[in-house]
């Protein structure tokens, strides 16, 4: 620690003789001491920084030294175990071992496995396991000196010939594996229901889904129905508006046609009636009548003075016209 603070105060000293060095050759002072002093205080500084890491260094070795001996101190103080205290504490309770035991011997079924150490080692372990003959092992609670389950076993040990017990574990076993055969009959009944609303919802769903599906079929459908309505109505508006414009042109041209005729017509009775006036004209220019029965006869009566054919002899009153009575 001391050796830190002091490297710190080099440190400081280095950075301000540094400057003062700075600030003299600046003003063109000599200032070759003052960066001997700051180059000498920076080295001193190094110096403690690595004597300072070598006693950290050193400090840190005999921390883990004297851990270490702290941890084999602990180790030594540990009892050693004893020869029945193999397992350290039971993975069952000796009720629930026993039972398993026992179930293992109703349902034996031939597989690969050794059963007793087996039945040791994941099922009775943390009890006390004796050998009465061969193949014939007793397992007791030590906590329960009244209670055991004596195991017979097959010649290869894969097998479970047959399982005796004190009474009252008997008892405590069978009510145990029965208290879990009804667990699993009503954890298979739960499962059951559940699978059975399970599959309910999913029928549920699917039909939902079907139903879903056939709307926006028919709602397609109906979509499409009504765009080829639409189109229809479209289609049928476009044909009649082209029959009408068709009916209109063809009235217009009929009605051209039959003013062109009636024009022509009208045209032709002109000239026809001019045709008629004009030989009427020439008629009556040259006409020349002996009394007023041809004029009338002529569709000339009455005839005034000036019109040819008139004479004198036509107007008997003297007024200008001829053939009037």
């Amino acid at each position: 620690m001391v050796i830190a603070v002091i490297g710190v105060l080099l440190f400081f000293a280095f950075v301000i003789c540094l400057i003062w060095g700075i600030v003299n050759l600046v003003r063109k002072k000599k200032a070759k001491k003052v960066f001997l002093i700051s180059l000498a205080s920076l080295v001193l500084c190094f110096v403690l920084a690595l004597v300072d890491s070598s006693n950290d260094e050193e400090q840190a070795a005999e921390k883990e030294a004297q851990m270490q001996k702290e941890r084999e101190a602990r180790i030594e103080k540990k009892p050693a175990k004893t020869a029945s205290a193999e397992v350290e504490k039971p993975i069952f309770s000796f009720v629930e071992a026993s039972a398993i035991v026992l179930k293992m011997k109703e349902k034996d079924v031939d597989d690969d496995i050794n059963r007793y150490d087996f039945i040791k080692t994941s099922v009775m372990k943390g009890y006390l396991a004796t050998k009465m003959k061969d193949h014939v092992y007793t397992f007791a609670d030590v906590d329960k000196s009244g209670e055991w389950t004596r195991v017979t076993f097959s010649d290869d040990n894969k097998k479970v010939i047959k399982v005796e017990m004190s009474p009252d574990l008997e008892k405590k076993a069978i009510a145990f594996n029965n208290k879990e055969a009804d667990k699993e009959k009503e954890k298979a009944a739960e499962t059951a229901k559940k699978e059975e609303a399970q599959k309910k919802a999913d029928e549920q769903k699917k039909q939902e889904e079907q139903k879903a599906k056939e709307e926006a079929q028919a709602k397609a459908a109906e979509e499409k129905r009504k765009q080829e309505e639409a189109a229809r109505v479209a289609e049928e508006k476009r044909v009649a508006e082209q029959k009408q414009k068709e009916q209109e042109a063809l009235q217009a041209k009929q009605q051209a046609e039959a003013e062109q005729a009636r024009k022509e017509a009208e045209e032709k009775a002109q000239a026809e009636a001019e045709a008629q006036a004009q030989q009427q004209q020439q008629q009556t220019q040259t006409a020349s009548f002996a009394n007023c029965t041809e004029v009338r006869a002529a569709g000339r009566a009455p005839i005034r003075q000036g019109e040819p054919g008139f004479e004198p002899k036509f107007d008997r009153d003297g007024d200008g016209i001829g053939c009037d009575q």
